[in-house]
């Protein structure tokens, strides 16, 4: 049957290997997953595009029949496919429609809250988050993302709530460990920040944020070198930042090593950020 009816084959396998994405036999992001449902729909294709064909051999039916049929499937599908675009001008649009056409779908208000935070919109983010932890009480990023808006409101008490039980519902997740060792940081405990900043680390090798934030807390103890070494390391990660030159340059300056600190300044002013680079020159450390 392989020889005979080779679309079948492979039409059927597409559909079956694009498909274990979505299955839940293999853990994935779930969000992402979700647009691999149309791969397996290829497969779908394949067999209908090549089996009508093969078992409607009669010309005078594939030309008065078939080729109708064909016309007004695309037309059909054009037009729904126009309709669903409609959904896909924002993010907004796209998780108001899924919040409307489902029941307890707690991704749909998690992601709905990161949008409407995107936007500033805080206080309909923390609703949508605290829907999605409603729905599903062991949804970790949720409390992550609720607890960024704690954060940001300066509640670091009920930030740090809801970071622990992120932690503790998904222990491996570099962001939290980042964002708990932030509100460590403002609450001046700068210790258990350099911690959390380096499980962070632990976990994501490549985690910017957390080397910044840890260069920042060391450079907050006065331990100017390690804070210097955790900023050129975040230099590796993004070298088009400005962010990390700027306070690598701080902290030259502060240990009195002008000339790296112009070097680190000069770099920054390169990437759009002059003004570490010109209150240098006014003191006369840089030229």
């Amino acid at each position: 049957y392989i020889k005979k009816l080779p679309f079948l084959f492979v039409g059927w396998f597409w559909y079956l290997g694009t498909l274990i994405p979505v299955s839940g036999l293999v853990p994935v992001n779930v969000p992402m997953a979700d647009h691999f449902t149309y791969l397996p729909s290829i497969g779908i294709a394949v067999m209908l595009a090549w089996g009508i064909p093969y078992w409607i051999r009669s010309e005078n039916i594939r030309k008065k029949i078939l080729f109708p049929a064909a016309t007004a499937a695309l037309a059909v599908l054009a037009v729904l496919t126009w309709q669903q675009c409609g959904y896909w001008k924002n993010s907004i649009e796209l998780f108001s429609h899924a919040l409307h056409v489902t029941h307890n779908n707690y991704l749909a208000h998690n992601n709905m809250g990161c949008a409407l935070a995107d936007e500033g919109k805080i206080n309909e983010a923390l609703d949508h988050y605290n829907e999605a932890i409603r729905i599903l009480p062991s949804y970790a990023n949720a409390y992550n993302n609720r607890g960024n808006i704690y954060t940001g409101r300066g509640q670091y008490q009920r930030a740090l709530e809801d970071f622990n039980e992120s932690i503790r519902l998904k222990p491996a997740y570099a962001s939290t460990y980042n964002n708990r060792g932030n509100v460590y940081a403002q609450l001046g405990q700068y210790q258990p920040a350099i911690e959390d900043f380096s499980k962070a680390i632990s976990l994501q090798e490549d985690c910017f944020e957390a080397y910044c934030n840890r260069g920042r807390a060391y450079g907050k103890m006065g331990q100017y070198q390690l804070a210097i070494e955790n900023y050129n390391k975040a230099i590796t990660l993004k070298p088009d930042d400005a962010y990390p030159y700027i306070n690598v340059g701080i902290f030259y300056f502060k240990q009195g090593n002008d000339k790296p600190g112009c070097y680190a300044a000069q770099k920054a002013c390169e990437l759009g950020s002059c003004k570490l680079l010109e209150l240098a020159k006014k003191k006369g450390s840089c030229r």
